[in-house]
């Protein structure tokens, strides 16, 4: 069987494509790449504060100015969201029962920040707990 110098280029680039695809696609799809395409901003977030899937937030931390477990600051980007106080802000916990409240004003446990969503996060009896959460800004 013969093979033709044009069919062997176009298998070497789409070879090439490919493994170039895989490689964008396992460094990019880290930090943004949870399918929201009609949210401004959102977050999936683990019990630990820590960020799983994103899109137009920067950051997830613990919160400040209290000991209380189940506080969470998600900060979002400033060019998705102007003013965080009159926007669409909806949560829900993530294959947890409990409670789970977003604040979209700035808060002290966030250090009052105009930018951040105050995420508070209980068992079903309202005590305090750590709980894995989604966050969206519609």
């Amino acid at each position: 069987m013969r093979i033709s110098p044009l069919r062997t280029t176009r298998v070497l680039a789409l070879a090439v494509g490919t493994a170039a695809g895989v490689t964008l696609l396992s460094g990019a799809a880290l930090a943004n790449d949870i399918d929201a395409p009609y949210a401004r901003a959102a977050a999936k977030v683990s019990d630990n504060a820590r960020l799983l899937h994103t899109k137009n937030v920067e950051s997830v931390t613990r919160g400040t100015g209290t000991s209380i477990r189940g506080v969470y600051c998600v900060k979002v980007s400033p060019s998705a969201v102007r003013d965080l106080s009159t926007a669409a802000i909806v949560a829900t916990l993530n294959n947890s029962r409990g409670e789970i409240t977003a604040i979209g004003a700035p808060h002290a446990y966030c250090g009052n920040a105009t930018d951040t969503i105050t995420i508070v996060t209980s068992q079903s009896n309202g005590s305090a707990a750590d709980r894995p959460f989604t966050v969206a800004v519609l």
